[in-house]
């Protein structure tokens, strides 16, 4: 069956002046009153979440000089500063892109954060006063059958509502650049231009990201799961890498607060008194609604910045101030003594996610210029590879490391965990963000298959160049080396 994402398009040769998207606004001072009756729970429910609903027009560079693509898609207000959740089909390539309101209002938007293969992103717009954010719920307990609503921007028709059921659950789906777990499955009509937009619950709360629909099926439309959300936000802001700042707190992504679940020694969030189990209830003048909220918060900081912090410790309110302390990078390893390539080791076993290769007994050893299976000879069943050596990054910034596997993978840089695409699967990729100094760092890349197709590719984003897998050229290690390690 075809997977079809839900971006209207057109081509026209354009002048971006006075362009706004077109709204669906009500006068509602002037309109007549309404028989109770007509107020139904639905027209109750559209009429509280509506305000927190955008439809999205973006412009992309044609081939043609001169000429523009125009594209549809929707998004959600999920802070009131102006943040909105959309998809990152709804947004790639973007030269310009307007959000507007279905009080006619209609801003130009900015993307914060991108992440391709969970087809997510964060853009913002600055209305200059505080904006109607939606709230989000929770897809772990959603029930066959319950209702929703879609309100999104079909074939450019900002605002339009449709209601269904959810009509599956656990869905799962690849793309061309994402596998997408834990969609939800609909009945509520979806067409081109609902990318990006709601999928709400009777409680109001939004519960999934609309996404893609199978055109071969009647009413078979998808959304991806507000937990796969939560989980995926720290990794797609990625606040810390992204603005060089760190904070030494982690909270928990999937409660209804924002609580802190982790704080380390002598970090910034120690020094401001912070602790295991306070919840979050305001970072400066912005309430902390939810744990997005958090991450949220660290947008645009610099080191250097203070955030005035307001806790909820037991029965107790407490404020204190955290001063954003610079991320420390990790140094660059002497250059002498490398040659080209990595060292690799297989084994062979039965695993259903990645072994501690440290206590295995390697089958082979040797050395290769890239990132291959074909060092296991044959291919085959029931095997795991293991490449070390290091990586040269070509100057100071921000990278994007990916790995595409089947089975698990993972990638690990300067000893730290980048990217984890364990497990059981198929081929699916995942990503991970990485401020890195130019020099040789030491990479590991760890991956094993069980059974199926084999595939192991590694990828690199940043710089001057966008995303490509890692060149033979980057991977060095030391003319003396152990293979096995």
């Amino acid at each position: 069956m075809k997977l079809t994402f839900r971006s209207h398009r057109v081509v026209l040769a354009l002048l971006f002046v006075g362009l706004a998207v077109p709204t669906a606004r009500a006068d509602e001072k002037n309109a007549p009153p309404v028989d109770f009756r007509r107020l139904t729970p639905t027209v109750r429910l559209l009429k509280k979440c509506l305000p927190s609903v955008v439809a999205i027009q973006t412009f992309r560079k044609h081939e043609t000089p001169g000429v523009f693509v125009i594209s549809v898609g929707s998004g959600t207000v999920i802070h009131p500063a102006g943040f909105i959740l959309t998809n990152d089909h709804v947004v790639r390539d973007a030269v310009r892109g307007i959000a507007g309101f279905s009080d006619g209002r209609s801003f130009d938007f900015r993307i914060i954060a991108r992440f391709r293969h969970e087809d997510l992103a964060l853009i913002k717009i600055d209305a200059k006063e505080p904006l109607p954010a939606i709230k989000l719920g929770r897809s772990d307990d959603l029930l066959l059958g319950e209702p929703v609503v879609v309100i999104g921007n079909p074939g450019g028709l900002p605002h339009t509502a449709s209601t269904g059921i959810i009509s599956g659950l656990n869905r799962s789906t690849n793309t061309e650049d994402a596998f997408l777990p834990w969609m939800i499955q609909t009945s509520a009509a979806s067409s081109g231009g609902n990318s990006g937009g709601p999928l709400i619950n009777a409680l109001g709360e939004q519960i999934g990201v609309m996404t893609s629909k199978k055109e071969e099926l009647e009413n078979a439309n998808f959304a991806i799961a507000i937990d796969r959300v939560r989980q995926m936000f720290p990794k797609m802001i990625a606040a810390e890498e992204r603005y060089g700042i760190t904070t030494g707190l982690q909270v928990d992504m999937l409660a209804r607060e924002a609580k802190i679940t982790a704080v380390a020694g002598d970090s910034p969030a120690a020094k401001a008194g912070l602790r295991l189990g306070d919840v979050i209830r305001r970072i400066d003048k912005w309430p902390t609604r939810s744990p997005l909220d958090y991450h949220i918060a660290l947008v645009d900081r610099q080191p250097g910045q203070t955030l005035k912090v307001e806790v909820r410790r037991g029965d107790k309110s407490i404020t204190t101030e955290l001063e954003l302390a610079a991320v420390k990078l990790p140094e660059p390893v002497a250059a002498e003594g490398m040659v080209p390539g990595l060292n690799f080791a297989t084994y062979l076993g039965k695993w259903s996610q990645l072994p501690d290769f440290d206590k295995l007994k390697p089958a082979k050893t040797g050395r290769t210029d890239r990132v291959t299976l074909k060092v296991q000879e044959g291919g085959g069943d029931h095997f795991g590879v293991r490449f070390t050596g290091f990586v040269k990054i070509p100057a100071d910034g921000l990278y994007s490391f990916y790995t595409s596997s089947d089975d698990g993978s993972r990638m690990t840089i300067a000893g730290r965990k980048i990217v984890d695409n364990d497990g059981l699967h198929a081929t699916r990729q995942a990503a991970g963000l990485m401020r890195l100094p130019a020099g040789l760092h030491p990479i590991t890349i760890s991956f094993f298959e069980a059974t199926g197709d084999e595939t192991l590719k590694v990828f690199v984003e940043g710089g001057k160049t966008g995303k490509r897998e890692i060149p033979a050229d980057w991977f060095f290690v030391r003319e003396d080396a152990d293979a096995r390690k």
